[in-house]
């Protein structure tokens, strides 16, 4: 062999090795683009997932939300349903109490300040008006009968006189001491032979009750306790008596 083929055959193979192959060039290419797809679906899924996430936190902080204002609601419907139902019930029994007494309310036309130290006789039992003492009955509860002349006077000031009769039920005459112990210018005593169980009495009136649950008992109190034909009304009620019948 010629010195020049050995060249050629040495410079041939020089080149061959230090060539790159083809095939193995494009598999690394292959490998590098197979990894960055796979990442970029990683990552998809990973932000997917994110936006799942976030969006369930999104429901259930709505959901919580709507629970609380549905239960916010339901409690102020169920106020305002209630405030509306005792206004109602208030307003009814309100219009019930201050309506005039059913019952029939005797009427009379006696004229006031007219005193005396005598004993009087009233046409009336109990009586409405009238000639009186000149010291008034203090208005509260009596366990025994009060003389007429001091009742009356305290009628003059506006009073209403509550009289029971002496047979009626302790719950009841109880009834009647609270009444008189709750309010003021109000007099409560038994007066032996009254033709109903219960009689209340103002200057100038008088209705019989069937007793201390009658409802026109509030309604005539709330009529006729200082009512418009009180001779001396805002007068005294205390400072005057407390004496009753002797040997009652």
């Amino acid at each position: 062999m010629s010195s020049q083929q050995k060249k050629s055959g040495a410079s041939g193979s020089s080149q061959s090795s230090g060539s790159t192959s083809p095939k193995a060039s494009s598999s690394t290419t292959q490998k590098s683009g197979a990894t960055t797809k796979a990442e970029e679906q990683k990552l998809r899924s990973e932000r997917i997932k994110g936006s799942r996430a976030e969006a369930q936190k999104k429901y259930e902080k709505n959901k919580r939300e709507m629970q609380i204002i549905r239960i916010v609601g339901a409690v102020l419907v169920v106020a305002i349903i209630g405030a509306i139902g005792w206004g109602i019930w208030s307003w009814a029994g309100d219009k019930t109490d201050n309506a005039a007494p059913s019952k029939t309310v005797a009427d009379y036309t006696y004229a006031g300040s007219q005193h005396s130290n005598d004993p009087q006789t009233y046409s009336e039992s109990p009586p409405v008006g009238g000639i009186h003492n000149p010291v008034w009955q203090n208005c509260a509860y009596y366990a025994a009968p009060i003389n007429n002349e001091n009742g009356v006077h305290a009628l003059e000031h506006g009073a209403v006189w509550i009289t029971y009769s002496p047979d009626l039920p302790q719950d009841q005459i109880d009834k009647l001491k609270s009444i008189a112990e709750g309010q003021d210018y109000i007099l409560v005593s038994p007066y032996p032979g009254l033709s109903a169980p219960v009689v209340a009495s103002s200057w100038n009136h008088q209705i019989k009750l069937d007793g201390a649950d009658d409802p026109d008992l509030t309604r005539f109190i709330k009529s006729y306790k200082q009512g418009p034909d009180t001779p001396e009304p805002g007068a005294s009620c205390s400072g005057g008596t407390s004496a009753t019948v002797a040997g009652a």
